[in-house]
């Protein structure tokens, strides 16, 4: 084997050794960021990546896989001044590696430090009771604020909800001494409101009652103007005889009345209401002989 042979088969074995150096194998949860000569070069996605030997160099190997921080819980205090505890959970993930090795030593501490401090601006700016009644809309403000945030260093926040809130025992004595106020007021209010519909009622039917009777007496008034017309009409017509005919029906009306009286006993009559119901009797046999 001569010189030159022997320098193609060193050669070839050098190539094919930098080759081999060179080629590596990302994961697919993972990508690598590479430095050239200490600067930031690239970034290897999964699969088959090449980079050059001795002078590229695999600087962090980063997991883009969710993270989740299941342990988080912080004290809070909200817009009413009521300090309490709450836990989270947390779910992120790196989205640009290069980012987040390079603007941080820590992409799980920058998550902490900014859970908690957004958690504690967002719940500081509603009620506890909103806090209790309607947690999905503080989830959403917190997950808005925490992606914001997180932008800047390369980390979705994907996921941030509050799992658990520990009121004091001041606070929850506190809580139950109000709610059982507010029932009693909404108690009294029911009460006044029936109340108020019960007199409704009985003065609608009271007016309903006088209105009924008013009625009754304006057609008892309409019938004896009727039957005042129709005297008045007779006594036009024949004059005095008409006149002693309507004395004498009510001397016959107070006479009945006497009679079915049961503490009488015996009826006396008037020397005239005999001639009065004689006369009457004429009347009215006059009056029925000019009606045929």
């Amino acid at each position: 084997m001569d010189g030159m042979t022997l320098f193609y088969l060193l050669l070839a074995g050098l190539i094919a050794l930098t080759t081999a150096m060179g080629l590596n194998i990302v994961p697919q949860s993972e990508e690598w960021v590479i430095t050239r000569l200490g600067a930031r070069h690239k970034t290897l996605k999964a699969g088959v990546g090449f980079i050059v030997p001795f002078i590229d160099k695999v600087h962090s190997k980063v997991s883009i896989a969710d993270q989740v921080m299941n342990t988080v819980s912080l004290d809070v205090v909200s817009a009413d001044n009521v300090v309490f505890r709450v836990e989270l959970l947390v779910v992120y993930r790196v989205q640009k590696p290069e980012e987040s090795i390079f603007r941080v030593n820590s992409i799980g501490d920058l998550v902490l430090g900014l859970v908690r401090s957004l958690v504690r601006a967002e719940i500081g700016k509603v009620e506890l009771d909103a806090i209790q009644r309607d947690r999905e809309s503080l989830n959403q403000a917190i997950r808005a604020a925490l992606g914001q945030a997180g932008e800047d260093y390369g980390v979705l926040i994907s996921r941030a909800e509050i799992t658990d809130v520990q009121l004091q025992e001041s606070t929850q004595k506190a809580m139950a001494e109000v709610l059982e106020a507010e029932r009693e007021r909404r108690a009294t209010i029911t009460r006044a409101e029936g109340n108020k519909r019960a007199i409704e009622l009985e003065a609608e039917a009271k007016l309903y009652e006088e209105t009924k009777r008013a009625e009754a007496l304006l057609v008892v008034a309409e019938a004896q103007g009727r039957a005042t017309s129709i005297i008045g009409d007779a006594i036009k017509q024949h004059g005095v005889e008409a006149a002693k005919f309507q004395v004498a029906q009510g001397q016959i009306n107070a006479i009945e009345q006497l009679a079915d009286s049961s503490n009488s006993k015996l009826v006396f009559l008037p020397g005239d209401t005999a001639d009065g119901l004689t006369r009457a009797a004429a009347l009215a046999f006059a009056t029925n002989a000019d009606k045929s």
